[in-house]
């Protein structure tokens, strides 16, 4: 064999390994999912351009009363500022929130203001990733009416509640708010019971009568889900979305969506049911964290903590 000829057999081998090192890690996401499992019917990716300033969104809140607009906010160590922006990926403007502390905003949700007849924005300042915080504090703002752009704009907060939860601190990064304005809150990390074993996620609830009380509430633990967070890589609890109808719940973790169907009297999962799950791992988002149901009750919008991340729009099976 020639010189040249082995050059080229050389040249050939290392074109092969690196494809198939290639193609080992670009499947390496398809490659986990189990047999079994069931990803999303549909998906659609949206490219962003929202906002410079927007770098670390740890939710989306989809408004009711003006559709197409998603609202969104950084967490721990920016500003306390509401960012809007629409179904098309473009940013519709900000708002700083006045009076208000940005310690580490990782939770929202939409539910009625105190007056009623209207809208507010909950902003759960309720990540502790410790686990040490006494307590954790919520604000309500009336949610930002979109005009054509507003940049720099300021909101001021309508009511200001903190909170301890009735055993010890916990981290939180989910929330919904129910239809009379009791908040619910869902642990994100792993638990450990009596006997070491680690425990399902538990809720915490907030009646909104609550509203009206004065210095620090506590929050009653009421229920406990089906997710075992960190039993597996990715499955902390990053945030939850209630659909405006009220029928389904949303819980997601780092890799998969839990989809529950929801009691009306108590505002819970129903009891006993086994959640529909849907695996989403496979999508490699860049530190996906946020979800919020889609204006036709059915799909659900997916977003990130990296500055114009894509939107993922998804269609998964619901109970029921």
């Amino acid at each position: 064999m020639t010189s040249r000829s082995g050059l080229k057999l050389f040249l050939l081998v290392l074109l092969a390994a690196t494809f198939v090192a290639f193609s080992t890690w670009f499947f390496r996401d398809a490659r986990k999912l189990d047999v079994g499992e069931a990803g999303p019917t549909s998906v659609l990716k949206i490219e962003t351009a929202i906002h410079k300033d927007l770098v670390e969104n740890s939710v989306a809140i989809t408004s009711v009363s003006q559709p197409g607009i998603i609202f969104g906010f950084n967490d721990s160590g920016n500003e306390p500022r509401i960012f809007a922006f629409d179904s098309s990926g473009r940013g519709r403007g900000n708002w700083k929130v006045v009076d208000a502390r940005n310690r580490d905003w990782e939770a929202g949700g939409l539910g009625p203001c105190r007056q009623g007849g209207s809208w507010c924005l909950y902003i759960g300042d309720v990540g502790d990733n410790e686990a040490r915080r006494p307590s954790v504090t919520v604000y309500r703002v009336k949610e930002p009416v979109i005009a054509d752009w507003t940049d720099a704009g300021a909101v001021e907060v309508a009511d200001t509640l903190n909170i301890r939860y009735s055993d010890h601190p916990h981290d939180v990064e989910a929330m919904y708010v129910g239809a009379d304005g009791s908040m619910f809150f869902i642990t994100k990390r792993r638990l450990l019971d009596d006997q070491q074993k680690p425990r399902p996620a538990l809720i915490f609830t907030v009646p909104s009568s609550f509203w009206d009380s004065s210095g620090t509430v506590m929050a009653k633990l009421v229920d406990s889900l089906p997710i075992v967070p960190g039993e597996r890589q990715g499955g902390q609890i990053s945030d939850a979305a209630l659909a405006s109808n009220g029928k389904h719940l949303a819980v997601r973790t780092y890799d998969d969506i839990y989809i529950f169907e929801m009691d009306s009297v108590t505002q819970l999962p129903k009891s006993g049911q086994v959640p529909v799950p849907c695996t989403i791992r496979h999508l490699r988002e860049d530190q996906g964290e946020g979800i919020a149901w889609w204006w036709d009750q059915r799909r659900l919008v997916l977003t990130s903590e990296r500055r114009n991340a894509p939107l993922y729009v998804i269609e998964c099976p619901t109970p029921g």
